[in-house]
C-alpha cells in the first residue's frame, strides 16, 4: 500500500449511517436484522423490551439482550466495518453475509445506539452516534470502544499513552448516552447474567411526522405494535380492509420469523411462543422440485472461486521459480544463512502449491454443481384458523424473507387457493436475498419460484379435498365444517366452542423445551382443550406424553406426506387455462352451426337414401356425450378392423356394412343388456338412434329387374345377422364365466395379502405413528394401497432405537446407582471395622475384627445383646 500512499481515499460520512438505514422500509425488517445477529452467535434466549426515558425522543430506549458468544476488543473492532463480514460463505447457514445488519438496522429504530458486550475476561462498550456527529459538526464515522478487564474492571490499555484516549471515550459516551456515570454504564453489564452475552440500547428513537413515535408500546404492555397504517391491505377483488397480524404485531411477526426456531425469544419479558409453520397447517402436503434455472448465485459463487484459485496458482509459480532459481543459483554450496532462505523459500513454494490445490478443488467442485439441478422442498396445507391469511411463506437460510405471497390461482380473485398456506426454505446458492432481507437480488429468478409454487398450488388445490373434482364445487361445504359459513374471505372463525375444537384437533400442537430446546408434540385430549394457554416456561417433563417427557429423548420428527407427481405431464395440465365465458359461448356457436341440415334432396339412388336417412337422423337425435362418442368410435374402429381381417360374404352389401356396425354399436352402448343386440339387428338397424324403418324409407327403391335379387339379399343378411350374433354371444358368455373365476381367484389372493398386511402393520405399529392400531386393522383396500411401507418402518426403526437408546440409559443408571452402592457400603463396613477395634465394651469373642467377617461379628454383637 505504500506506493499508492499518495492517492486519493473514498471517505465514509456520517450521513451515509442515515442513507444505509432508509433500505428498511418495513420497522419490523430492521428490528428483525439485530435478532439474527443474535441467532448467529449461538444464543439460546433474547429479550427485547423498552425502558421508558421521557427526556429522549419516542419517549423510550428499545433494549436487545442475548446470551449468546458475545465479542473480544479485537472482535468488536470489526463491527464498524461496512460491507464486510467473517459470516459470509457460500456454505454458511448464518443469516448474516453483508456485515450490514447492526448499522442500518439500529439506525432505522434510532439515531443512536449503544452496545455492550462480554466474553472470557473482558467487557468491551461501542457507541455509534448520530447526535454525538450533529452536535459536534463532524463529517467522518467516529466510534468510541472502551474495554475493561471483567474481573477488576479496569481499562485495557497496551500502554500508558492509550490511557488519555480510554478517559476521552469514556467522557463522550457518558455526554451522549442515556447512562451518566462509569457506575452506570457497569449496570449494564451486570444485566447480562450469563458468562458471555451482549446488550444493544437504542434510543433516541426515530417518530411519525406527527411527532409520535412508530412504535406502540401502551396498548399491549407484553408487545410492540406498530403506530402506521401499513400493516393494513386491500384486495381488489373484495374491497376489503383486514389487518395481517404480522404486519401489525411483533410478537405475531417473530412467531414465525424463523422456519426452525432454536432461540427462546421474550418481548417485553413476556415468552414468544413461536411456530413451525409445516406443523400447524391442515392437510399439508410436501412437493419435490427441482430445477437448473436457478443459477446466478451459483455462477457467482464459481467466479469469485475461479479468480481465487487463478491467483493462488500465479503466487504458487512464483514461490516455486524463486525456489528454483535460489537452489540453481547456490547449487551445492552457499553460507548458512543461504541455506536457511533456501529452505525457507521452498517451505514457501510448498504451502502455496498446497493453497492452489485446494482452491482448484473448490473451484472444480462449484463448478461441477453448477450444471446440477437445485432441489428445493414445497410444503402447502390449509390455515383453518384463519382462513383470511394465506399466501407464500419463503424463507432463505430459515429466516423470513417473504410472507403471504400470493401465487397461482390466488392471483385469479375466485375462491380458488383461498385459506392455503406454503412454505419454502431456499439456501444462498439457490436465491440471494437483498440487504435488507425483505426480497431477494435476482428479481427474474425470483419470479421463476413463484410461478413454480404456483403450479405445484393448483395441483395440491385439486387433492386436498377443499372442491369435489368432478363437480369443481364444494368450497362453501368444507370451510363451514370449520365455522366459516359464508363466502366473504375476510370473515373472521365462528367462535363457538364445538368449531373451536374441531379447529384445534385437526391441527397439530407443538411446544419447545426450555432446557433442550426440543420440540415436542402435545397429544390432545378433552382434559387440556381449555388450558391450550401453557406457561412461558415449559419443560419436557410438563409434556404428558410418557414417550417424550424427558429431554434426553430425541426430538420428534416432522411427518409431512411427500405427493410425487410427473413433472412433463404436470405442466401441460397446469399450463392449459380453462375456456373464457366468450370462449364458450362462441365454441357452442360453432357447434351449433356445424348440426344444422341442409335441405333433404330425395335420389333414387341407394347411396342418396343412405346419406338423407343419416342427415334425417342426425337431426331428430341430439348429440352425445363426449365420453360417449369417444366410446363409440373407438368400438366402431374395433368392429372395422375386425371386418377388413374377415371376407365379407356378399358384396351388394360392403357399402352399408359400416351404417350396420355403427348402429349396431349404439344400440348395444344404450341397451341395458347384450342378449337384445342379435334381436335388435333384426328389428332395425336405426332403433337406436329413435328412427323407426318406415321414416328410413324416405325415397323408395327404384323398380328394376334386379328387385327380386335385392330381396333375397336383404333376407340372407338378415340370416347372417343372426347366426354371428349367437356365436358372439356364447363366446361372450364363456369368457365373462372365465373372467368371473379368475377374478374370484384373484379377489381371495388379494383378501389374504391384505389381512396379513393388516396384521403385520397392526402388530408392528411404532408409538409415534399418527394411525391408531385399531385404524390400521381395518384399513381399506385403497388406504392400504397407498401406504408408505418404507416410512412405516423408518419409523419404527427409530422407534425401536430410541427405545433400546432408554433401555440402555436406564439400566446405565441403574448400573452406577448399583456401583455407589457397592461403595457406600464399602465405606460403612470400614466405619464398623474401626467402631469393634476402638469400642472395649463391645465385645466379639476370639475373632479380631475385619471388612471380611464384618457381617459375622454385626450377628454376633446383636445375639449376644439381646441375650442380655
Amino acid at each position: 500500500m505504500s506506493k499508492y500512499s499518495e492517492l486519493s481515499r473514498a471517505k465514509l460520512s456520517f450521513e451515509y449511517l442515515h442513507t444505509n438505514s432508509t433500505t428498511h422500509e418495513f420497522l419490523f425488517g430492521a428490528i428483525a436484522e439485530l435478532l439474527d445477529n443474535s441467532r448467529d452467535a449461538a444464543a439460546t434466549k433474547v429479550n427485547i423490551y423498552t425502558v421508558p426515558r421521557d427526556d429522549l425522543r419516542g419517549s423510550c430506549m428499545l433494549c436487545f439482550l442475548d446470551d449468546g458468544d458475545g465479542m473480544e476488543p479485537d472482535e468488536i473492532s470489526s463491527v464498524m466495518k461496512f460491507g464486510s463480514s467473517c459470516k459470509k460463505s457460500g456454505e454458511s447457514n448464518m443469516i448474516g453475509q453483508y456485515g450490514n445488519g447492526l448499522k442500518s438496522g439500529s439506525m432505522r429504530i434510532g439515531k443512536d445506539f449503544i452496545l455492550f458486550t462480554k466474553k472470557e475476561s473482558t467487557m468491551s462498550c461501542l457507541m455509534l452516534s448520530r447526535t454525538f456527529h450533529e452536535t459536534e459538526n463532524l463529517q467522518e464515522v467516529i466510534v468510541p470502544m472502551p474495554s475493561w478487564n471483567r474481573q477488576t474492571r479496569l481499562p485495557l490499555l497496551s500502554g500508558e499513552e492509550e490511557r488519555s484516549k480510554h478517559n476521552t471515550e469514556i467522557d463522550l459516551i457518558i455526554k451522549y448516552s442515556p447512562f451518566n456515570s462509569k457506575m452506570e454504564l457497569f449496570q449494564q453489564f451486570d444485566l447480562i447474567d450469563s458468562d458471555t452475552g451482549t446488550l444493544v440500547v437504542c434510543y433516541n428513537l426515530k417518530t411519525l411526522d406527527n411527532g409520535e413515535p412508530e412504535i406502540d408500546i401502551n396498548t399491549d404492555p407484553n408487545d410492540i405494535l406498530l403506530t402506521q397504517m401499513e400493516y393494513e391491505r386491500e384486495y381488489e377483488d373484495e374491497r376489503e380492509h383486514f389487518t395481517i397480524p404480522e404486519k401489525k404485531s411483533f410478537r405475531a411477526y417473530t412467531a414465525v420469523l424463523y422456519q426452525e426456531p432454536r432461540m427462546r425469544i421474550y418481548i417485553q419479558h413476556k415468552k414468544v411462543r413461536t411456530k413451525r409453520l409445516e406443523t400447524m397447517l391442515y392437510l399439508p402436503k410436501q412437493y419435490e422440485y427441482s430445477s437448473a434455472r436457478f443459477k446466478a448465485r451459483s455462477e457467482k459463487e464459481t467466479h469469485e472461486a475461479e479468480n481465487k484459485f487463478k491467483i493462488a496458482e500465479e503466487r504458487a509459480r512464483e514461490a516455486e521459480s524463486d525456489a528454483r532459481n535460489l537452489e540453481k543459483k547456490l547449487g551445492d554450496g552457499g553460507t548458512k544463512e543461504e541455506r536457511v532462505e533456501l529452505r525457507l523459500a521452498q517451505r514457501q513454494a510448498i504451502e502455496c502449491r498446497r493453497d492452489a490445490d485446494i482452491l482448484r478443488k473448490l473451484a472444480d467442485r462449484k463448478r461441477k454443481s453448477l450444471k446440477e439441478p437445485k432441489t428445493l422442498k414445497f410444503t402447502f396445507g390449509l390455515n383453518i384458523t384463519n382462513r383470511k391469511c394465506f399466501g407464500m411463506f419463503v424463507y432463505n437460510c430459515s429466516r423470513l424473507i417473504k410472507m403471504y405471497e400470493r401465487v397461482g390461482p390466488q392471483l385469479e380473485g375466485g375462491s380458488s387457493g383461498v385459506g392455503v398456506v406454503g412454505v419454502v426454505n431456499v439456501p444462498y446458492l439457490v436465491l440471494e436475498p437483498t440487504h435488507n432481507k425483505q426480497d431477494f437480488a435476482d428479481a427474474k429468478e425470483y419470479r421463476h419460484l413463484l410461478r413454480a409454487l404456483g403450479e405445484y398450488l393448483h395441483h395440491y388445490w385439486q387433492i386436498c379435498g377443499v372442491i369435489d373434482p368432478r363437480t369443481g364445487s364444494g368450497v362453501r361445504n368444507f370451510w363451514a365444517e370449520f365455522g366459516y359459513f359464508t363466502n366473504k374471505w375476510t370473515e373472521e372463525p365462528s367462535p363457538e366452542p364445538k368449531y373451536t375444537k374441531k379447529r384445534l384437533m385437526k391441527t397439530q400442537q407443538w411446544q419447545q423445551c426450555d432446557r433442550c430446546l426440543k420440540w415436542r408434540l402435545l397429544p390432545f385430549s378433552n382434559q387440556n382443550y381449555n388450558k391450550m394457554e401453557l406457561s412461558d416456561e415449559w419443560t419436557c417433563l410438563q409434556n404428558t406424553d410418557v414417550n417424550y417427557n424427558k429431554c434426553m429423548i430425541a426430538e420428534q420428527q416432522i411427518k409431512i406426506p411427500v405427493e410425487n407427481i410427473s413433472r412433463k405431464p404436470f405442466e401441460e395440465a397446469v399450463t392449459k387455462k380453462p375456456d373464457s365465458s366468450r370462449e364458450r359461448k362462441k365454441s357452442n356457436e360453432v357447434r351449433k352451426s356445424k348440426r344444422s341440415i341442409s335441405p333433404i334432396v330425395v335420389s333414387r339412388t341407394p347411396d342418396s337414401v343412405s346419406k338423407s336417412s343419416s342427415q334425417l337422423v342426425a337431426r331428430n337425435n341430439p348429440r352425445p356425450p363426449r365420453h360417449q362418442e369417444a366410446e363409440v368410435q373407438h368400438e366402431k374402429k374395433i368392429k372395422i378392423n375386425k371386418r377388413k381381417s374377415s371376407p365379407a360374404p356378399l358384396v351388394m352389401n360392403e357399402r352399408r356394412k359400416p351404417r350396420e356396425s355403427q348402429n349396431k354399436i349404439k344400440k348395444n352402448v344404450l341397451s341395458s343388456s347384450d342378449e337384445d343386440a342379435p334381436l335388435a339387428a333384426l328389428k332395425g338397424k336405426t332403433a337406436s338412434n329413435g328412427v323407426s324403418s318406415k321414416k328410413r324409407s324416405v325415397s323408395p327403391p327404384v323398380q328394376t329387374n334386379g328387385a327380386h335379387v335385392q330381396k333375397k339379399t336383404k333376407e340372407a343378411r338378415s340370416l347372417s345377422v343372426f347366426n354371428s350374433g349367437s356365436n358372439n354371444e356364447k363366446q361372450i358368455t364363456d369368457l365373462k364365466e372365465k373372467h368371473a373365476k379368475e377374478l374370484l381367484n384373484m379377489r381371495k389372493i388379494q383378501d389374504k395379502l391384505s389381512e396379513s398386511l393388516r396384521l403385520c402393520l397392526h402388530y408392528f405399529s411404532p408409538p409415534s405413528w399418527p394411525t391408531k392400531k385399531e385404524d390400521l386393522i381395518n384399513l381399506e383396500l385403497d388406504k392400504l394401497l397407498d401406504f408408505s411401507l418404507n416410512k412405516f418402518f423408518d419409523t419404527y426403526e427409530v422407534n425401536l432405537t430410541e427405545l433400546i437408546g432408554q433401555y440402555t440409559q436406564l439400566a446405565t443408571e441403574e448400573e452406577d446407582r448399583r456401583k455407589g452402592l457397592e461403595d457406600d457400603l464399602t465405606r460403612l463396613r470400614k466405619m464398623v471395622v474401626k467402631i469393634l477395634k476402638k469400642s472395649p465394651n463391645i465385645d466379639t469373642g476370639d475373632e479380631l475384627p475385619s471388612e471380611s467377617n464384618v457381617d459375622e461379628l454385626l450377628k454376633l454383637v446383636v445375639q449376644r445383646m439381646e441375650g442380655r
